[in-house]
């Protein structure tokens, strides 16, 4: 990055130069002068070392290194073959913010992945505008931020703590029609001021062509914000684009190899990687196996959610679940959400808890879901059927339409007996269900339904009069319909094993029903 470049990028402020140099030399490293460090050609070097300026300048010109920093009351003699600069800030965020400059120029920087270089442009920021700054991904999550020690606001502290605005923040945004203009005018600052109890904020949309990628916001602190800080903002958001785009590179290539991880967990029964490392690699081969399912409405069980959605809810848990255990893995798979945590770290108990307090706090959010928790996974290999078990049990919650609930098997045995029975009628096609389809063939013939006084007889015990009133009909109108089914099926409802095969023939097809929608 030339010299030139870099003094445009960062504007007026923090560097000027004490002479017009007829050379305009190319940057690739910001170094701190400590008496001890190499210095030579491509770096820019700040003298932080007090009355030791001049030696400095005279040490780079012999060394080829073009471009050295001073404080502005330093006396320095100028030389011919190096720009001497001068700045009135501290020498850390200076130096951050050179870097953060250097590193954003070169795309593919091998040193500048990772969370250091997303937090070393929130800084930049910070120092480049003049106040906090959050930078959100594209699913309008936190990814980094800078205080630099600016005062902020609740809402900033509560969006920094909880890595993302908070809803009521968001929906007051929305119907302002603020909360989102960013991305729908991609290049020009919004100014978010006038609310009670919030910072006036600063902030712009960091996109490459039509694609916005991410957001930056900046709050104002005790002081308001300089004259040049929107055209700083609007420069920020240009050198912001490497930064976040090898941001989403890394985090794309991490949520791959977490969900193939997963996905060989739970299918499989292999363990992942990162359990078998460290000094918990002995108790991490005991897992815990959690699933979320989202109800999203009528009609969308085979509607899977938007990408960011589906982001979002797994940050969600991510952080929720990070909190008992760092190595928690978390990721979508068939149609659920699952979580796989080390039994080493935590109990079935607290995990329970800690599952219906995300329940609350996302029904708080209007977000219907529910949860279960499997039985204890001794070996990797019994992995799977575990998630069998939770699957069942939160096909069980969806049957019975709920919302909020937090399944497990000791709570909801009998319906996994039943699931367990129903799935093996349905899987062996040739066990008979001859008085059953006999019940349904008649019904559809003659627009009756028998099928259903009959599984509400069997649910009531035989009670005529319990049955009855749970199908609004007279006592003696529903013995008839009684004896009509034994004269049509045959089944003898004396008999206690015929009244129980029939009764797990009818829950069978109201579980396969049920598992379709």
């Amino acid at each position: 990055m030339l010299l030139s470049e870099l003094l445009m990028a960062i504007g007026d402020g923090p560097l000027r130069a004490r002479s017009t140099a007829k050379f305009d030399p190319d940057l690739n490293e910001v170094l701190l002068d400590d008496g001890a460090t190499t210095i030579g050609p491509g770096q820019i070097v700040l003298a932080i070392r007090s009355g030791a300026e001049q030696d400095l300048v005279d040490q780079a010109e012999r060394a080829g290194c073009r471009a050295v920093v001073v404080s502005s009351s330093a006396q320095v003699e100028p030389r011919p073959n190096v720009v001497v600069l001068d700045s009135d800030i501290a020498w850390t965020p200076l130096f951050v913010l050179l870097r953060t400059m250097l590193l954003a120029s070169h795309d593919e920087a091998s040193d500048a992945t990772g969370p250091s270089s997303v937090h070393g442009l929130a800084d930049a920021v910070a120092v480049m505008v003049g106040g906090s700054v959050v930078l959100y991904d594209r699913a309008h999550r936190v990814i980094a931020y800078s205080v630099q020690g600016h005062e902020i606001d609740h809402v900033r502290r509560d969006a920094i703590l909880g890595r993302r605005t908070p809803d009521q923040w968001i929906r007051r945004f929305t119907i302002d029609r603020t909360a989102y203009q960013t991305y729908s005018e991609p290049g020009r600052v919004v100014r978010v001021a006038d609310y009670q109890d919030l910072h006036t904020r600063l902030r712009i949309a960091v996109h490459t062509g039509d694609e916005v990628i991410g957001e930056i916001s900046v709050a104002e602190g005790a002081t308001p914000f300089p004259p040049h800080a929107e055209e700083a903002l609007r420069r920020a958001a240009r050198l912001a684009v490497p930064v976040v785009l090898r941001h989403h590179r890394a985090q794309d290539a991490e949520r791959i190899t977490r969900e193939r991880t997963v996905r060989t967990l739970l299918r499989e029964g292999a363990l992942p990687a990162p359990m078998l490392s460290g000094e918990g690699s002995k108790v991490a081969r005991e897992l815990f196996v959690l699933g979320f399912g989202l109800d999203q409405g009528p009609g969308s069980a085979d509607v899977p959610p938007d990408e960011q959605v589906s982001e979002r809810f797994v940050h969600f848990l991510s952080l929720h679940l990070g909190a008992i255990d760092a190595s928690s893995l978390v990721a979508p798979l068939d149609g659920a959400y699952w979580a796989v945590v080390s039994a080493g770290v935590t109990t079935h108990g607290r995990l329970v808890k800690s599952a219906q307090l995300a329940l609350g706090q996302l029904a708080r959010m209007g977000v219907r879901a529910n949860a279960a928790i499997g039985p204890l996974a001794a070996t990797p290999e019994t992995v799977p059927a575990t998630k069998r078990i939770v699957e069942d049990l939160l096909a069980i919650a969806r049957s019975e339409g709920s919302s909020g609930r937090m399944m497990t098997p000791e709570t909801s045995w009998a319906g996994l007996v039943l699931v367990a029975a129903c799935r093996g009628l349905n899987e062996n096609n040739a066990v008979p269900r001859g008085p059953i389809d006999a019940l349904v063939a008649y019904d559809q013939r003659h627009d009756s339904n028998l099928v259903e006084t009959l599984a509400t007889f069997l649910d009531e015990f035989g009670s005529i009069s319990a049955a009855a009133s749970r199908l609004y009909l007279h006592p003696n109108t529903l013995r008839h319909r009684v004896q009509r089914i034994a004269e049509v099926s045959g089944l003898d409802l004396n008999d206690a094993n015929e009244r129980l095969a029939a009764a797990i023939l009818l829950r069978s097809a109201h579980v396969s029903e049920s598992q379709a929608v």
